[in-house]
């Protein structure tokens, strides 16, 4: 068997890795009569989310279900975060001085979590966009499972810079486990979480996990182990967001913030999938140029079929995840590499501990100071 045999195995075992690593996309039920649900107190973390902020709290009027309250945790922004709060008459705690050896979130979150009155509480990041039936449907699906809920909302892009997260969440929803085909999670999807009160007190709530910048990852294994269950779902346009619509800069921050720890903590298995995935992704239009270069007629042919069945698989997955153009799609390859080379930066300032910046604060290894 020749090299070139064995590496066209490989790429196609990488592809063949995307029905594992997406094999189900778990979506919220859909709502009905919920006269007797329990009380739910929403509280919103912001620093610096004035725009983003208006855009949820009009959503949040709309709701069939009407929460309890809605309590905003102002994460001393800069901006007019606090007046849009308070002109939506929602719950306004400012938060000016976050003490040493806390993120901005979880400080923020604990501080909503300690003045809520519900029996529940749902935690949204302010770019978390809900249609009407948004709440109603994450109420159906808390009271379906009878334990906390989280979601990874639908990812809707207007930029062309925001078309490089396609990739990154892609990895981060199948590595998180919450597409697999067996039972494996290492964590909670942050924007979205249902959990009772009693719940959240059991683990200690945010305060269990106020130093970790990727605080979502977190929680969920604090759940585990205190042996209490949780589910994932993927949003859809019901339960949305649009992360990153202030530019290049904030998405590789967030990113290169995000990924070197998530990676760490990846099931093996799931890992190992991921890598030939990413692997042949990035590999194909590379050996199909080389192919092109040394007149391989039956390698052109070959890879040149791999490269569209990569179009293919990652159109319909995009479709699944989020609204991302077709374009950027057909050259995946600047995707792919996209994504190596902010894995590789946070890679480097994970095990170098190099100071990341991220909401106008400096992030160093776990903590943010």
């Amino acid at each position: 068997m020749t090299f070139e045999t064995v590496n066209l195995i490989i790429m196609c075992m990488g592809l063949a890795f995307s029905v594992l690593l997406f094999y189900r996309f778990p979506k919220l039920p859909l709502p009905d009569d919920q006269s007797d649900s329990p009380a739910v107190s929403i509280i919103i973390p912001a620093r610096d989310e004035e725009e983003n902020l208006k855009l949820l709290l009009k959503d949040l009027q709309t709701q069939s279900l009407r929460p309890l309250e809605i309590i905003c945790a102002n994460d001393d922004s800069s901006d007019g975060t606090a007046k849009v709060a308070q002109s939506f008459g929602a719950t306004l705690i400012n938060l000016p001085n976050k003490p040493a050896g806390w993120t901005g979130k979880t400080w923020a979150c604990q501080n909503g979590a300690d003045l809520a009155t519900g029996s529940l509480l749902l935690f949204l990041d302010a770019d978390v966009r809900l249609s009407q039936a948004g709440l109603s449907r994450l109420m159906r699906a808390y009271q379906n499972c009878q334990c906390t809920i989280s979601v990874q909302p639908f990812h809707k892009t207007n930029r062309l810079h925001e078309q490089l997260s396609l990739v990154f969440n892609l990895v981060q929803i199948a590595a998180n486990g919450t597409t697999l085909p067996w039972k494996t999670t290492i964590g909670v999807h942050g924007p979205v979480l249902l959990i009772s009160k009693a719940d959240y007190d059991k683990i200690g709530g945010h305060e269990s996990v106020r130093r970790f910048v990727v605080e979502d990852m977190a929680f969920g294994q604090k759940l585990q182990e205190r042996q209490l269950p949780f589910q994932l779902f993927m949003g859809d346009e019901d339960v949305s967001y649009r992360m990153y619509s202030g530019g290049l800069r904030s998405l590789l921050e967030g990113w290169i913030k995000n990924f070197a720890v998530g990676a760490a903590k990846t099931p093996v298995a799931a890992f190992i999938m991921a890598f030939f995935w990413l692997g042949s992704m990035a590999n194909v239009p590379f050996y199909l140029i080389h192919a092109a270069v040394s007149d391989n007629q039956p390698m052109i042919i070959a890879y040149g079929l791999l490269y569209l069945l990569w179009v293919i698989v990652i159109s319909v997955l995009a479709r699944k995840i989020g609204s991302f153009q077709q374009l950027p799609i057909i050259f995946f390859p600047v995707l792919s590499i996209g994504f190596m080379i902010i894995f590789f930066l946070s890679l480097v300032s994970k095990i170098l501990g190099l100071p990341v910046k991220w909401k106008g604060r400096v992030v160093t290894g776990e903590n943010q100071v």
